[in-house]
């Protein structure tokens, strides 16, 4: 029989020293989208499932949490994917609103599947819809912002892998393989695997230059320079007019001046279905999992009944901290600014001076159970609380306040209304 302290497989529970560094992590991110002028949106935890059977770039269809809705015996579903509610909203509540539209968002997302590395059932999710735009200079937008969020959270070797599903799929309708045939060319173009990929175009009849082509694919990886390797190919003109899109894009960021943190990928055909562009995925060094994924995705709002070009990227929270994690890279979190330990029987006082300093914007904790000042300050200290303030000890004279900085060992006494005093009127009454 299972503990009643046991929890489901794949969620986790946060510390509050784990719950401030990835608050931390999420506000950076945050600031980083409110920068390039998005507005933060809140989708519902649950909605009816016809809003996620919609086909998205996870192929999460088969991830969802289901239940029944004993109100209607319609079935709903728990988030599985934040774009689906996206489109929903901009084809329904924001239908009329002016173009382009720039969404962000923070919420948790559920997938069923097995636990693994990297990914539990239920993660943290933040990420950005830029709604209305088509110009390669909006999918720039979108890699600028994946960079500049990796190094706004403090990642410190990382890379964004840009990819153009265009030039993938403009070869494989040039060659017309047999449909069971396609996917299968997908996935071996995706995992670069020549044998596997020389073995299934053997079994598509003429065409020598497309072949020759998608054998290429995979060694098209790195600089701008396998542009101009990819020029020399026989594309076919879909697949040169994705090549042209993705040069655009590649010159924007050397404009913004990122460009260094990305490699060009063409065998990128992830979620090849879905995204009709621009596609990409930021990696940190040492993991094998993205930290950030994204693309365009022109067709999705469309069968909401409001075509639309859109395109977007999403940060999976858990796998951000894990990369940070393995650098000893994670944000620098404390506890409350003050402890508040008051020995007097009288604690009109030390209610008092919590209101002060709390109106003053300092987070301060109330000792209130009772035990000596040396388990007071071993509670501090184990609690990251920087400084105690401390009334009525047998170390100190009556009216007077002892303040303790914890982290430099520093102590200063003054008397109680000069503390107030200097409180109020925002000098700085802590020890130097």
């Amino acid at each position: 029989m299972m503990p009643r302290t046991a929890i489901p497989k794949g969620v986790r529970v946060f510390t509050p020293e784990e719950t401030a560094q990835l608050r931390a992590i999420q506000a950076k991110l945050l600031s980083v989208f409110q920068r390039w002028g998005f507005r933060e949106i809140i989708t519902p935890t649950f909605e009816y499932l016809e809003v996620f059977e919609q086909p998205t770039g996870e192929d999460a269809g088969d991830q969802v949490f289901k239940f029944v809705d004993r109100q209607t015996g319609r079935l709903l579903a728990l988030r599985v994917d934040i774009t689906p509610q996206v489109a929903r909203l901009v084809a329904t509540t924001l239908r009329h609103a002016p173009l382009p539209l720039r969404l962000a968002y923070a919420a948790s997302v559920f997938r069923y599947h097995e636990p693994r590395a990297g990914r539990q059932r239920e993660f943290e999710q933040i990420g950005v819809e830029l709604i209305g735009l088509d110009p390669p200079e909006a999918d720039a937008e979108m890699i600028a912002m994946a960079v500049e969020g990796c190094q706004a959270v403090g990642l410190r070797a990382f890379q964004i892998d840009v990819g153009q599903v265009e030039v993938v799929r403009g070869l494989l309708n040039a060659l017309q393989p047999a449909p069971a045939l396609r996917p299968r060319l997908v996935s071996a173009i995706r995992r670069k695997d020549p044998l596997e990929l020389d073995l299934l175009l053997r079994e598509i009849p003429g065409a020598p230059d497309l072949r020759d082509a998608v054998r290429a694919l995979p060694q098209l990886y790195g600089g701008r320079e396998i542009l101009e390797q990819a020029a020399r190919l026989h594309f076919p003109p879909a697949s040169r007019a994705g090549l042209a899109n993705l040069a655009e894009v590649v010159t924007i960021l050397e404009n913004y001046g990122l460009a260094e943190h990305v490699i060009l990928d063409l065998a990128e055909t992830h979620a090849f279905e879905y995204y009709s562009g621009i596609v990409f995925g930021a990696f940190a060094r040492g993991l094998g999992y993205q930290l950030a994924s994204g693309g365009r995705y022109d067709h999705l709002i469309g069968q909401f009944d409001y075509p639309c070009p859109a395109t977007g990227f999403s940060f999976d929270l858990d796998r951000v901290l894990a990369a940070l994690a393995a650098t000893d890279a994670l944000p620098q979190v404390s506890g409350p600014d003050i402890l508040l330990i008051d020995f007097s029987p009288d604690k009109r006082a030390a209610h008092r001076l919590a209101r002060l300093l709390r109106d003053r914007g300092l987070a301060v904790a109330r000792d209130i159970i009772k035990r000596d000042l040396t388990g007071s300050l071993d509670y501090a200290r184990a609690s990251a609380i920087r400084r105690a303030v401390i009334l009525g000890s047998a170390e100190q004279p009556p009216e007077t306040v002892l303040i303790l900085d914890l982290a430099t060992e520093t102590r200063r006494s003054l008397p109680f209304e000069a503390f107030v005093q200097a409180v109020a009127e925002g000098d700085s009454p802590w020890p130097m």
